[in-house]
């Protein structure tokens, strides 16, 4: 009763700025009980503060992170959905910030919560990841060198039984590839990412199905440049056979993106051009 009560009060201060720095604390120390109903408010309301910068900083300074992170491992799935959320509202902010969720320890926790029976799970995580990276090399270094994450990732993009999940694994696996880092690039191809992409190339989505399109140029072109068959990957999984069937896609984009890939790397002046390739290096006097 006690605590339903102080959450009341704090609610009602939480309303008014010149409380934030009073209220937020108190309710951090309220997550702390036994209490699944008490911790529950709790994180509905962190989520909501979340989301509001001068909430979201008080939160950090006040340990809130490393409540946070501790409530994403809950037993209980909404409390730990709840706190994915505002783990990636508050992913939004600086990259001092971006580290310091990093520090909290939360790439210990994404691993399991990839693994979760509940697809909203997968889904908030996969969502948080992709603001925790953000184009940013170092980012992208703590989340692909950290345990199993990225093979994960790539699985869930292949066969995870929900697309929601499978788009939110998508737009990683892009954003990396995006970057353009030949290594990075290389070994995301090395985990599987061509079958995953090709798994989800044809959809109800146009713009899935275009940011797969996109991720599958920057592989090819990287491929030819690296005197990697990643065309034959391509071939090998259908990729190919689903190329040509967008040919038929609604969406001129689309369209004009399969049938450039096609007639670009797997034409037949496209494998000559491969077998060029690889007689000038086999002739180089190394």
């Amino acid at each position: 009763i006690h605590a339903d009560l102080a959450l009341n009060v704090i609610e009602i201060g939480c309303q008014e700025p010149e409380y934030w720095i009073t209220a937020i604390p108190e309710l951090i120390c309220l997550s702390k009980k036994e209490d699944h109903g008490v911790q529950r408010k709790v994180i509905v309301m962190m989520s909501k503060l979340c989301r509001n910068k001068g909430c979201a900083q008080i939160i950090v300074e006040n340990g809130g992170l490393s409540l946070l992170v501790d409530m994403a491992g809950h037993d209980n799935g909404e409390i730990a959905l709840h706190a994915i959320t505002s783990l990636s509202s508050l992913a939004t902010g600086s990259d001092e910030r971006i580290q310091a969720i990093f520090k909290s320890g939360i790439m210990v926790k994404v691993p399991i919560l990839l693994d979760h029976h509940k697809k909203n799970i997968r889904k908030e995580t996969c969502n948080a990841l992709f603001k925790f990276i953000d184009g940013s090399l170092e980012r992208i270094g703590c989340i692909m060198f950290t345990d199993t994450t990225m093979e994960k990732v790539i699985h869930l993009l292949n066969s995870d039984p929900c697309w929601l999940v499978r788009m939110e694994c998508l737009k990683i696996v892009w954003k990396m590839i995006e970057t353009g880092h030949r290594y990075l690039i290389m070994s995301l191809v090395d985990r599987g990412s061509i079958e995953a992409i090709c798994s989800v190339v044809v959809c109800s989505d146009e713009d899935m199905t275009m940011m797969a399109l996109i991720a599958l140029e920057s592989i090819l072109k990287l491929g030819i440049a690296e005197i990697r068959d990643y065309a034959a990957r391509v071939f090998e999984c259908e990729g190919t056979a689903k190329l040509e069937l967008l040919q038929e896609h609604k969406s001129e984009n689309v369209y004009r993106k399969a049938k450039n890939l096609i007639t670009k790397y797997f034409s037949e002046s496209a494998e000559n051009d491969g077998n060029d390739i690889y007689e000038r290096f086999q002739n180089l006097d190394l």
